[in-house]
């Protein structure tokens, strides 16, 4: 039977071929828009990193034209503020702006100006090295009071007796953003090494040091703070019960986390350290109060 002679069968065999056709233009049009995607977004993160590096260009460029200009004095400090700067980058774009220099005076003055550089930064890493080690032998010296006096071994968790010995060590040695740099390095090295008791006198002696800076004797806070973690619920009862209640625990705690904010030279061991031990307090004073409300 033809397709003339039966309406139906003309109507499907006509819609059994425009199927296809009809299909084929959707997925075409489906494969251009991800192509369209894919190419926008290349082009995007093309355009990003020709951003960025002539960014970093201009930023060494600027570094480059300061330290050219700057005396001996002035370049010390920028060089020691900057120092992180001098990478491979650095030193290929102080060489690139000689070749470029239009001038033989120019040039000079770039070749120069890398040759200071080197010999301060150098300069710096002897003095730097000289300082960690002097900074590991008192901070093995403090560390060995929390062991056994007769036995010589680390009982951790560190019994009250240890405590006291290393928190009176730490009141009389120097902890300054040396110190707390080489704490901090050793924590970070027996984190890796899975020497855990270690970690745990290291955090101690930054305790240690944290209530030695922020106990002011002025307010009953102070009793808490100056106090080792231990005894915090004990100390806590303590001014509770002599009518330290929570609106001022918060305020007191407040105005000391200001003091470290503003006071403190800002990012430096000093600030976390203490800005982390006053976070303690409050949480446990925070527990404590609550505990007492409910």
């Amino acid at each position: 039977m033809s397709a003339a002679l039966c309406p139906t069968l003309a109507v499907l065999t006509t819609e059994h071929r425009a199927k296809p056709s009809a299909r084929r233009p959707a997925r075409a049009s489906a494969v251009s828009r991800t192509f369209r995607r894919s190419r926008d977004a290349v082009i995007s993160r093309a355009k990003d990193a020709t951003d960025e590096a002539l960014t970093e260009v201009a930023n060494m460029d600027s570094l480059i034209d300061l330290m050219v200009a700057a005396d001996e004095d002035a370049l010390v400090k920028l060089v020691a503020e900057n120092v992180l700067s001098f990478d491979q980058k650095m030193w290929i774009r102080i060489a690139a702006r000689s070749d470029a220099a239009d001038s033989q005076e120019s040039k000079d003055k770039l070749m120069a100006l890398a040759g200071r550089c080197m010999k301060l930064i150098e300069t710096m890493v002897e003095t730097t090295e000289s300082t960690i080690q002097e900074s590991s032998v008192a901070l093995e010296t403090i560390v060995a009071t929390a062991a056994d006096p007769e036995t010589g071994e680390f009982d951790v968790p560190l019994k009250a007796e240890s405590i006291a010995r290393l928190r009176k060590a730490v009141d009389d040695a120097v902890v300054d953003e040396r110190m707390l740099n080489t704490v901090y390095a050793w924590i970070r090295k027996s984190d890796e090494d899975k020497l855990d008791g270690m970690v745990h006198i290291l955090q101690h002696l930054l305790q240690c040091y944290a209530a030695r800076e922020l106990d002011n004797g002025e307010t009953p806070l102070d009793v808490v703070i100056g106090a080792a973690a231990s005894e915090w619920p004990a100390k806590f009862e303590e001014i509770i019960e002599g009518g330290f209640g929570e609106e001022a625990f918060t305020r007191d705690l407040q105005k000391r986390m200001e003091g470290v904010v503003l006071n403190l030279p800002n990012g430096s061991y000093a600030q976390r350290v203490q800005a982390e031990y006053l976070k303690e307090v409050e949480d446990r004073g925070k527990e404590l109060y609550s505990a007492k409300a409910a």
